[in-house]
């Protein structure tokens, strides 16, 4: 079975999370509607006519009780009572009188109403056996003189259950009309915001042996697809240039016969841009286990003086193959709350960053700070120091400085994108001081325990 798109699988989550919406919108409007239909419309007229009715009863008990209805013939028709049928009781189910629009029926006075009657209760109801139609009933008692009384309102709800069928459809076609609309909507927007990524994957297809020079296309702005390109271009061009001498220096030393001494020299190059290859990939997966959606290393109390000693032996064997030292002021017994491994590889690339820009004589100094918030471990080098427009862009991945590029520093502008990553995890922060002209001071906050 051939797999679903990821911008169909986009396409259906997002049809699917709208039907959802709709269908929620519309029992809501469609119970919203029966409640003003029935609650409100309904109930209210039939409960009005019926208090019209025992104000009239209460005002003369002494009279005969009667229904009060217009006579034929005696003024304009009362549209009030047109459509409803009135039905006045005693309270042990005797019709005492009814509305000519009732004709030979009777409303239904079960047992069980009568007893909520007695109690004083309004009664509403819906009898669904009354005749050819469902009808609302309220039944109002009330105490005329001695007498006690009901007076019993219907009314038919065959139109109001026409206005709720209307409403229902209306709803339906309402929904579906929205679903199509931005369903489509949602699906031209989802195949032009994936379009720079099918560029993407058509031209590096294309990329081969023969056209290796060739580059990913950029969709143009820079949001979240634009970095993604330049990310990919960044570590593509960062594996093409050591391939790319590995592959003209086999080239070149392959074209003729030559002394053990030259392919021993041209081995040893070669080994050394495996190495670097080795180191980028290693890096990459680094970011990848990083920005993977895992568990992370948890945190636990931790001194500082265990991190700052386990970045100093990662980097140490380095600093003296350089010559650089790397001097630690003892750090005062403070516990923050991170994870260890990671503290450590984030200090550990901030150190290696500081060892490698300091030159030959030159030291690498450690000062460790605290207050009641934070701790701070502050690397400071004697290196060429760090321009103020590059401070910002320092820890964006794949970037290097002025700096390391005149010097030809080796490395891939990941590592300090690491240790923000890492430090950041643990709820600290990373500063830089740019502003002196021999060296910089990188700084790493992490929250004390």
């Amino acid at each position: 079975m051939r797999p679903v798109s990821f911008k169909t699988r986009l396409w259906l989550g997002h049809v699917a999370v709208l039907a959802v919406m709709l269908a929620l919108a519309a029992f809501g409007a469609d119970w919203a509607l029966r409640g003003v239909v029935l609650g409100h419309i309904i109930d209210d007229a039939i409960l009005s006519l019926a208090s019209t009715e025992a104000a009239a009863l209460q005002a003369d008990p002494g009279r005969s009780i009667r229904v009060h209805e217009i006579a034929p013939s005696a003024g304009p028709p009362s549209f009030v009572r047109l459509d409803k049928f009135v039905q006045i009781i005693e309270l042990d189910g005797r019709v005492v009188a009814r509305s000519a629009t009732l004709g030979t029926a009777r409303l239904p006075t079960p047992a069980a109403l009568l007893t909520r009657l007695r109690d004083g209760e309004t009664v509403f109801g819906t009898v669904t056996d009354f005749g050819e139609e469902p009808v609302r009933m309220v039944s109002l008692p009330v105490d005329a003189g001695r007498a006690r009384y009901a007076i019993q309102v219907a009314m038919s709800l065959d139109d109001a259950y026409a206005v709720l069928r209307f409403g229902r459809w209306l709803f339906l076609g309402m929904s579906l009309v929205i679903l199509s609309g931005i369903g489509l909507t949602g699906a031209l927007l989802a195949r032009r915001a994936l379009r720079p990524i099918d560029k993407m994957v058509t031209q590096a297809r294309r990329i081969g042996e023969a056209n290796l020079v060739e580059r990913l296309p950029h969709p143009g702005p820079r949001d979240e697809i634009g970095r993604l390109v330049e990310t990919l271009a960044d570590a593509s061009h960062e594996l093409r240039s050591p391939l790319s001498r590995l592959r003209a220096e086999l080239e070149v030393t392959l074209r003729r016969p030559r002394p053990a001494g030259e392919y021993e020299e041209t081995l040893r190059s070669c080994l050394d841009e495996v190495q670097r290859v080795q180191g980028l990939i290693e890096e990459l997966l680094e970011l990848a286990r990083i920005d993977a959606p895992q568990e992370p290393e948890p945190a636990k109390p931790i001194t500082v003086g265990e991190i700052v000693e386990a970045a100093v032996a990662a980097v140490r064997p380095e600093a003296e193959r350089r010559g650089v030292l790397v001097a630690v002021e003892r750090p005062p017994e403070v516990f923050v709350n991170a994870a260890p491994v990671a503290a450590k590889v984030a200090l550990a690339n901030i150190l290696d960053n500081a060892v490698k820009f300091s030159p030959t004589g030159g030291a690498v100094r450690i000062v460790v700070t605290a207050d009641q918030e934070e701790a701070v471990i502050a690397v400071s080098d004697t290196g060429p120091g760090v321009a103020s427009e590059e401070a910002a862009r320092l820890f964006e991945r794949f970037y290097r400085g002025k700096a390391s590029r005149s010097m030809d520093m080796p490395g891939f502008g990941l590592g300090l994108a690491i240790s923000r990553t890492l430090v950041e995890r643990q709820g600290g922060r990373i500063s830089v001081e740019a502003a002196t002209p021999k060296g910089a001071t990188f700084s790493v906050h992490l929250p004390r325990e």
